[in-house]
């Protein structure tokens, strides 16, 4: 049978863990280019937009779709390293936890 006081200590555990989670992914950060190097973004564990760049010659009207286009596939990529740092970090933080009673 399954202690009672045992499972609050590991509920406990795992709300610290949450939150040591949390503050990981923050400090995570991950920066991507567009596959020619005219755009550059920087995304934190929490999928926030820390800092973009933008090559100048991008800046002129003349240039709308090509910026629009640019800045979705570096958008795309960057979630797509943000998702694996976060797969890493959950499957890191569950390992912790391989012997739960529930």
């Amino acid at each position: 049978m399954v202690n009672m006081f045992e499972m609050l200590k590991q509920a406990t555990q795992i709300r610290k863990q949450a939150g040591k989670f949390q503050k990981i992914l923050e400090s995570k950060v991950c920066e991507v280019s567009s596959p020619d190097g005219k755009i550059r973004m920087k995304l934190n564990g929490k999928m926030e937009l820390l800092a973009i760049d933008i090559a100048p010659e991008l800046l002129f009207a003349e240039n709308k779709l090509k910026l629009e286009k640019l800045l979705l596939q570096t958008w795309q990529k960057a979630q797509k390293e943000i998702e694996k740092i976060i797969q890493e970090e959950t499957k890191n933080l569950l390992g912790d936890f391989g012997n739960l009673p529930f």
